[in-house]
């Protein structure tokens, strides 16, 4: 039914109580109930956006695939900088595919609308709850790479070569020729921030994806498709492998990465 209805409603510039009733879950709730006797009243309240023509409520459907695990909803729900906010049923780990998870998590989201817009008033207060303390760890660890190829940056946990051994994999979208000084630099502007996304992989992986020809956007197609990972914000990187960043970071500390590789 609402399959039909929509493209008449995407049509037609009206929204009367008729229509909304016919969107609603009323027929299919009354369905359910009136055969028990229960009546079921016409809703207090109905909004219909509209989600081809409203500038501020464009939107998809969310969906998560069979098989997933509670990560991949984090993963869905990380908004991109203070720009871009998830919000829906697949981003909802705690109610997922339930019109509670879709509410909250619009509610969630809302909230971090509401509160990134109030902080950019104030620098100050601004570059800390942008960044977070997940993303300067990160920061700092991809300073100096064990190597690079193009806009993807590995680093890995031991020196030794073996192939089990795992990482992290770094993949920047956006401007890279800035060096991180200036980055910082140009916190109060965070249009200015590339996008950077994260996976963690082994060593033999990693090799695997120094061997794809064809630049960037064949390595990250070799990645998703061949490779069958992830990419993910730092938030979602903390979550899945936290332990492995933490070792990463400790055995680190105190010692410089001189030998940077390129491919």
């Amino acid at each position: 039914m609402l399959s039909c209805i929509f493209p008449i409603l995407n049509t037609m510039d009206i929204l009367n109580c008729y229509l909304i009733c016919l969107v609603s879950n009323v027929p299919c709730s009354a369905g359910i109930f009136h055969p028990k006797g229960i009546i079921v009243p016409d809703p207090i309240q109905s909004i219909c956006t509209r989600w081809g023509s409203d500038p501020l409520s464009y939107g998809s459907y969310s969906h998560v695939s069979v098989h997933s695990s509670g990560d991949d909803y984090d993963i869905l729900a990380e908004s991109v900088g203070t720009r871009l906010f998830f919000a829906g049923e697949a981003t909802s780990r705690q109610y997922p595919a339930t019109m509670h998870g879709a509410f909250l998590s619009g509610l969630r989201e809302a909230s971090r609308i509401y509160r990134f817009s109030r902080l950019q008033n104030n620098t100050k207060k601004y570059m800390p709850k942008n960044i977070g303390p997940n993303h300067d760890i990160l920061l700092e660890l991809f300073k100096k790479p064990d190597f690079e190829c193009g806009k993807f940056a590995f680093i890995f946990y031991s020196s030794s070569e073996s192939l089990p051994s795992m990482g992290l994999l770094q993949v920047t979208f956006g401007d890279t020729e800035q060096s991180y000084e200036e980055l910082l630099n140009s916190y109060q502007n965070s249009t200015k921030w590339p996008l950077q996304l994260y996976t963690v992989l082994s060593r033999e992986q990693a090799q695997q994806l120094q061997l794809v020809e064809g630049g960037d956007e064949s390595r990250l197609s070799f990645l998703v498709k061949s490779l069958g990972l992830k990419l993910m914000g730092p938030s979602a990187l903390f979550s899945a492998g936290n332990t492995l960043v933490a070792n990463i970071a400790y055995s680190r500390k105190g010692r410089g990465r001189n030998r940077l590789i390129t491919c």
